[in-house]
């Protein structure tokens, strides 16, 4: 029994037994941390996903935007907006039922004048190209005189704060800053207008939000 005991004894104090049990953890530790920071590498902006009841971050309200068509012609930010309500159209090059449904948003738009604000933004990753984008809505524009609603890119920052499945989308901002409802095609409706820009709640598909 002693000398097992003893056996042990000198094996566990061996010169360089604690630090190659400690390289061994760390290497450990290091192993099992890599899946949690590959996920986080691929989503930076998880944290900054916005849904309703939630208030626009200053940092996309304050964030400049620039207009695309007619040659680029400005920039503008959604503090713009503030004490109005408006709504973020997304929309695709690629996506027939948003290009179909532009013309109608800008009736709504023209109609309810200054009491409404409207911005279509285009979040697709297949749209990144810049000049090619510009083109597109340079062509829309030329097909669509007098269209108002203003054209904007950014397709990454808005990516950021928001989780866009299915185009159209609109989320619907009031007066104070909060999203009212994200909603999809079908919901940009008169009726809807309406009761957004009284503060009520705009109505999805069987009625309920």
């Amino acid at each position: 029994m002693k000398q097992i005991t003893i056996s042990i004894v000198r094996g566990v104090l061996r010169p360089g037994f604690y630090d190659g049990v400690l390289k061994i953890f760390t290497l450990f530790l290091l192993v099992s941390t890599l899946p949690a920071n590959r996920a986080a590498a691929q989503e930076p902006g998880q944290a900054f996903k916005l849904y309703a009841g939630q208030a626009l971050p200053d940092s996309l309200l304050n964030a400049e935007l620039r207009v695309l068509g007619a040659g680029d012609s400005g920039a503008l930010k959604l503090a713009d907006f503030k004490g109005k309500p408006f709504i973020i159209d997304f929309w695709a090059s690629w996506c027939g039922s948003c290009i179909k449904s532009l013309p109608h948003v800008d009736s709504i738009f023209k109609a309810n004048g200054v009491a409404l604000g409207l911005v279509l933004v285009n979040i697709s990753a297949r749209d990144r190209d810049a000049e090619k984008l510009a083109r597109f809505i340079d062509s829309f524009l030329k097909h669509h005189e007098g269209f108002s609603v203003p054209f904007l890119a950014q397709n990454e920052l808005f990516a950021r704060y928001f989780h866009i499945q299915t185009l159209p989308c609109y989320v619907w901002v009031g007066g104070d800053g909060r999203i009212k409802a994200i909603s999809g095609y079908g919901t940009f409706t008169d009726q809807n207008v309406s009761r957004f820009l009284k503060g009520g709640a705009i109505v999805i598909k069987d009625g309920r939000l």
